[in-house]
C-alpha cells in the first residue's frame, strides 16, 4: 500500500514540480553490418551482407525527469531497422516503447510495449559488463521448426526470448537493488472482450549479485491467437549464473521452452566465456547444446561459437564471428543465417563494423 500511495503521489504532483524539474532526453542507436558466409544453404554455399549479428540495429530516444523527492518520470522510444534497405522492423518504435515513473527506494513502474525478464536478467544482467561482446549469432534457432513459436522464422528463431522479445501492452515493476537481490514483474493484458486471461503474458525475474558472482532466474508466458485461439501459448524458464574472474567472465544458463498448446519442449544448456585480454580486444567462446522432447522426435543441436572483437574507441569497433552448428533428427539452422542448411551441418562466419552513438 505504501508504494502504491508513492506512485499515486507522483501523478497528482505532476502539474506542481514541472516548473523546478529538470529534464535530459537522449538519442541513441546501434548501427552493424559487414560480411556474412553461410555454408549449405540448400546445397550450396552463400555470402550476404551481414543482417547485424553482433547486435541489433536500433534507433530510439530515453529520457528522465526529476520530479524531487526522490521521484522521476522515465521514458524509452526504441525501434529496429534493417541496414539493408532502412526499412522499420516492426513497428517505428516496435523494439521497446513505455512510460513510467521511478522512485529510487521504491523501484519503477512502467506502461508499454516491453521487453520480457528472460531478457532484463538471463542476459543483460546475467552477463553484466560481459554482454556487449556476445554476438547475436549465438543466439537459437537449430532443427526445431515443430516448436512452433508465432511470428519468428522457422518457428523457432530465438525460442527462448534471451536475445529480447517485447510484450505489447503490459505493465511492469522493477526493484532497486536491496543488498544485492532484485527482482522484477510483468503482467500484459490480452484486451480480449469476455476472457481476461486469453492472449494475456506474463513474466518475472530475480537477480543475485555477491561480489563477482550473478546468480538469475526467469520466468515467461506469452498467449498468441494463432494457439488455441489465445488460450494456450510459449512458456519459457531459465536460470544462469556468472562470475568474473579478472579479465574474464565465465557463465553458464539452462532455459526450457514449452508450446503448450503441442507440448512440445525444447532444454538449452549452456557455456560461455568472454575474455577481455587487452583494453581493446575481447574473445567469447560459447557452447550449447540443445535438446528437443518426444514430441519433436528428440531433435538436438550442439552449436560453439566464436567472437572476437577490437574496440578502436568506445563507439566504434570490428567483429568477427565464427559459427559450427550440428543437428540430429533435422536441419541444422544457425541464428541470422538467411535460411536451414540442406543436412545437418551448418557453418557461418562473418565480419563486420559497429557504432554505437
Amino acid at each position: 500500500m505504501r508504494m502504491l500511495k508513492a506512485f499515486a503521489a507522483c501523478g497528482l504532483g505532476l502539474a506542481g514540480a514541472a516548473a523546478q524539474a529538470q529534464s535530459s532526453v537522449q538519442a541513441y542507436g546501434i548501427i552493424n553490418s559487414g560480411v556474412m558466409y553461410v555454408s549449405n544453404q540448400g546445397g550450396h554455399s552463400n555470402v550476404v551482407a551481414d543482417p547485424g549479428t553482433q547486435a541489433p540495429n536500433l534507433f530510439g530516444f530515453r529520457g528522465t525527469e526529476d520530479l524531487g523527492g526522490g521521484l522521476h518520470a522515465v521514458f524509452k522510444l526504441e525501434g529496429q531497422f534493417s541496414l539493408k534497405n532502412g526499412q522499420s522492423i516492426g513497428n517505428l518504435f516496435g523494439h521497446e516503447s513505455y512510460v513510467g515513473i521511478r522512485n529510487d527506494k521504491l523501484g519503477t513502474l512502467t506502461f508499454g510495449n516491453q521487453m520480457d525478464f528472460m531478457f532484463y536478467s538471463l542476459a543483460l544482467d546475467h552477463w553484466g559488463t560481459a554482454f556487449p561482446f556476445i554476438s547475436c549469432i549465438s543466439l537459437r534457432q537449430g532443427p526445431f521448426s515443430g516448436l512452433g513459436v508465432p511470428n519468428t522464422p522457422g518457428g523457432s528463431f530465438d525460442f527462448d526470448r534471451v536475445a529480447g522479445l517485447a510484450i505489447p501492452n503490459s505493465v511492469k515493476y522493477q526493484s532497486p537493488s536491496l543488498g544485492g537481490l532484485s527482482f522484477g514483474a510483468q503482467y500484459s493484458f490480452g484486451e480480449q472482450a469476455g476472457s481476461f486471461g486469453k492472449g494475456s503474458g506474463q513474466s518475472a525475474g530475480v537477480n543475485y549479485h555477491l561480489g563477482d558472482l550473478r546468480l538469475n532466474a526467469a520466468y515467461t508466458y506469452v498467449k498468441y491467437p494463432e494457439l488455441n485461439g489465445g488460450n494456450d501459448g510459449i512458456r519459457n524458464v531459465g536460470v544462469g549464473a556468472s562470475y568474473a574472474i579478472g579479465p574474464a567472465v565465465a557463465a553458464l544458463m539452462y532455459t526450457n521452452t514449452q508450446n503448450t498448446a503441442t507440448g512440445a519442449r525444447v532444454a538449452v544448456y549452456e557455456g560461455d566465456v568472454t575474455w577481455t585480454f587487452s583494453p581493446a580486444w575481447h574473445l567469447n567462446a560459447a557452447y550449447q547444446f540443445m535438446q528437443g522432447n518426444d514430441t519433436l522426435n528428440k531433435q538436438k543441436a550442439m552449436q560453439g561459437t566464436l567472437t572476437l572483437l577490437y574496440s578502436f574507441s568506445k563507439r566504434t569497433s570490428i567483429y568477427a564471428d565464427l559459427v559450427y552448428q550440428k543437428a540430429f533428427g533435422g536441419q541444422a539452422w544457425i541464428s541470422l543465417a538467411p535460411g536451414p542448411s540442406s543436412g545437418g551441418t551448418q557453418v557461418a562466419a562473418n565480419l563486420g563494423v559497429l557504432h554505437a552513438f
